[in-house]
């Protein structure tokens, strides 16, 4: 029996912030499906990941109101078994002046999520072992809140975590996402890895034409090949990388599928795709090196040529490249930035001792055939500052002003 339940403000407001409360029980469901009526346009779907565990706040996102702002919740998700209960809590509205400048999302793969850099929020970091698993380990310590822009003294997450009137943030980004768990439309399957039993990230409801600023990461896991490429270039130490660039080609192809959906539902946005590390010392370690790195350029250029070729169509996209700043600071490097092979689990989302090794993103561990810590080869807290001032500078060299 479908049940919707309806939280209408008793005043008019344009502008304001929305949140839903999360209660310490009985919000279960990893897609609860609001919708935000009255706003300029048309009513506005958002989907949550309500497994918090805790009393908490979640916020929806930030609303042009022309009516009455009201908030309606149903029981109905699309992958309901009747297992996962719905809790109707409460609804804040913080009004605001206008628009703020800064209304930025964060989408992507585990290099977004931050994968490696600890403080995952509980939703996204719970469960293993269960239907309700959850790994998309969102972190505190991620680039995106790292990132300061232009005209603003603190970060995206400090700011974000204030309540800002000037800057907006909302990430749906989930470790081990492949490009087709970003598009519309729902999955053959629910809960496989990339996505669980979230929505697709770009049918979060996230993006509007309000939103200024969004910056991913994408394509790595697309045909196992992140983790076919470390397992066999680095683990086993025996590669060919010219047998991964026909997979590498054909997730490019699809982060511009990507790109152009995103386009399509954040029309105003500049959107900024991030690239990839080097991920081993370019001196020291095993002689593995050259072929993984010889990849991560490959990956480079052609994402960066697939970037051209969007903005020549008109897309208003930038690529920005991490392998300078991460130079130095590789696996086996003096000062690493780069997680090597992490013994887990590190959180409860994490892979345990005794899981399948024969799953991507497994990495068994050298001998054994146990997967290592999802932590493995991503950046540490140290690495995604390193990416923060990536984003920085492309951020100031493109002009970006925000609204």
């Amino acid at each position: 029996m479908t049940i919707d339940g309806t939280w209408t403000l008793d005043r008019n407001v344009e502008w304001a912030r929305v949140f839903a409360h999360m209660p310490d029980t009985g919000a279960h469901t990893q897609q609860a499906h609001y919708v935000i009526k009255g706003v300029a346009g048309g009513d506005r779907n958002r989907y949550v990941n309500t497994r918090f565990g805790e009393n908490t706040w979640v916020e929806l996102g930030v609303y042009r109101f022309t009516g009455t702002p009201r908030v309606e919740l149903t029981n109905t998700t699309a992958d309901g078994t009747a297992d996962d209960d719905v809790a109707w809590d409460a609804v804040a509205f913080q009004p605001l002046s206008g628009k703020p400048k800064h209304m930025v999302v964060a989408m992507g793969d585990s290099y977004t999520s931050g994968e490696g850099a600890g403080s995952y929020s509980p939703e996204s970091n719970r469960g293993h072992g269960k239907s309700s698993w959850n790994a998309c380990r969102r972190s505190a310590n991620s680039w995106p809140r790292k990132v300061k822009l232009p005209g603003q003294t603190s970060s995206i997450g400090a700011l974000s975590d204030g309540s800002s009137t000037a800057v907006d943030y909302l990430d749906v980004s989930c470790s081990g996402a492949h490009t087709w768990q970003m598009l519309t439309g729902d999955p053959n399957k629910w809960g496989s890895i990339g996505n669980y039993r979230e929505k697709m990230q770009i049918d979060s409801g996230v993006l509007s034409d309000d939103t200024t600023l969004v910056m991913l990461t994408i394509g790595g896991n697309d045909g196992d090949n992140f983790t076919n490429a470390v397992l066999n270039c680095y683990v086993i130490a025996g590669c060919d990388p010219a047998s991964y660039k026909g997979k590498v080609d054909q997730a490019i192809v699809a982060t511009g599928e990507v790109i152009n959906e995103i386009k399509d539902e954040a029309s105003k946005a500049q959107i900024v795709l991030m690239g990839y590390p080097r991920l081993i010392s370019e001196t020291m370690c095993t002689a593995a090196n050259a072929a993984l790195n010889e990849l991560a350029d490959y990956v480079r250029d052609k994402q960066k040529a697939k970037v051209e070729e969007l903005k020549k169509a008109g897309v208003k996209v930038e690529f920005a490249d991490a392998i300078p700043a991460f130079r130095g600071h590789g696996v086996c490097d003096a000062d690493e930035w780069i997680n090597g092979i992490v013994a887990g689990p590190k959180g409860d989302g994490d892979f345990h001792d005794g899981d399948p090794a024969n799953q991507a993103p497994c990495l068994p561990k050298p001998g054994e055939n146990l997967c290592a810590s999802l932590e493995s080869f991503h950046p540490k807290n140290a690495g995604t500052t390193g990416y923060a001032g990536v984003m920085n500078q492309k951020l100031a060299d493109i002009g970006y002003k925000g609204s």
